[in-house]
């Protein structure tokens, strides 16, 4: 197997080409989201169609910062088991082996 290093080095780790399965909870939740906002932007004009477009625009720009700034965080905290596994436990218990 590959080490993971290598594999994100040549391009063959990508956390964001993922999709989602049609039908699935989230499927319908973002159909929902589509078929609403398709629907408001028919019905608002002018100074109120402007501000909901600002609205989703501003959801979409903090989801977005959300979601990266996750990914980083579960992304440190994996580092952070990595490194504590590897240290020397400070308990009072011992191997048998040793």
């Amino acid at each position: 197997m590959a080490r993971v290093l290598e594999e994100l080095y040549y391009g063959n780790i990508d956390p964001n080409t993922k999709s989602f399965q049609l039908g699935s909870s989230f499927h319908k939740a973002m159909q929902t989201v589509s078929d609403n906002e398709e629907k408001l932007l028919l019905l608002l004009t002018g100074k109120e169609k402007d501000l909901f477009i600002d609205l989703v625009n501003a959801q979409s720009e903090i989801l977005g910062t959300t979601s990266l700034e996750t990914f980083i965080e579960g992304f440190r905290l994996g580092a952070k088991f990595g490194i504590e596994i590897m240290e020397k436990p400070n308990s009072c218990f011992v191997d048998i082996c040793e």
